[in-house]
């Protein structure tokens, strides 16, 4: 039975992520820290998201760039290294609260109508890949600063979506690679691994399928929903 919950809580976090293009995390890594322990499902979250960021690549080929982002996807990958090696040496309570405060503040600022305009520029995409990098890196918060940069800049549903996919796929794959070489893969549960698959595929599945049926405006509300829940989930934990 435990497998079963293991895979629905995967399903409603890919279902999630599979809509907005982020956001699994937020309900899935709560939820099954409860039956797998932390240091075991963080290196098999990163698996099930590279896998998933691979599949949602695919069903939105058609709709990102890497030349565009080029910027963006390298300063992720320095910022998330930057974020695995200061983890060890600075206090997490601070890391996390002062981004928390930041993405809450910047979330609040678009649900008001705020208008904040970003342009796709070689050293704003920099800033904000290490800036999303390092709290993937340190806080496995990398999520809203990238989502608030391309609210920012006014990318379409499906661009905003394939681009996000492309960003996190880049960020999981340095996260595996470096927990491999971390040896966190030696004592992983294969069979919570394929239920968190089997979950992760259907739900992402499911989002995708299902996304085309909200209406712009509720698209982008939905986003800064799941922003600022996260920012204040993080707040409130640290």
């Amino acid at each position: 039975m435990e497998y079963y919950l293991i895979a629905l809580i995967m399903f409603a976090g890919a279902s999630l992520q599979g809509i907005t293009g982020f956001g699994s995390g937020l309900v899935a890594v709560p939820l099954l820290s409860l039956l797998i322990p932390l240091p075991q499902l963080t290196p098999l979250l990163s698996v099930i998201n590279v896998v998933m960021a691979i599949y949602l690549c695919w069903l939105l080929r058609h709709y990102f760039s890497i030349t565009k982002w080029y910027g963006l996807l390298a300063a992720g990958v320095i910022g998330t290294l930057v974020g695995n090696f200061a983890l060890a040496y600075l206090p997490l309570a601070t890391l996390q609260q002062g981004m928390a405060i930041f993405v809450i503040s910047a979330g609040l600022l678009f649900w008001f109508g705020v208008q904040i305009k970003a342009r796709a520029t070689a050293s704003q995409q920099a800033f904000t890949g290490l800036i999303a990098g390092f709290a993937n890196g340190a806080l496995t918060l990398g999520g809203p600063p990238v989502v608030l940069f391309l609210t920012a800049n006014r990318l379409d549903r499906s661009q905003f979506r394939a681009t996000l996919a492309l960003f996190f796929l880049v960020l999981g794959m340095t996260n595996v690679t470096s927990f491999a070489l971390q040896g966190s893969y030696t004592n992983t549960g294969s069979v919570s691994l394929l239920a968190l698959l089997i979950g992760a595929l259907t739900g992402a599945y499911f989002g995708h399928r299902i996304s085309h049926l909200l209406p712009e405006a509720l698209f982008r509300k939905l986003t800064l929903v799941i922003v600022i829940g996260a920012g204040l989930m993080v707040l409130l934990t640290s």
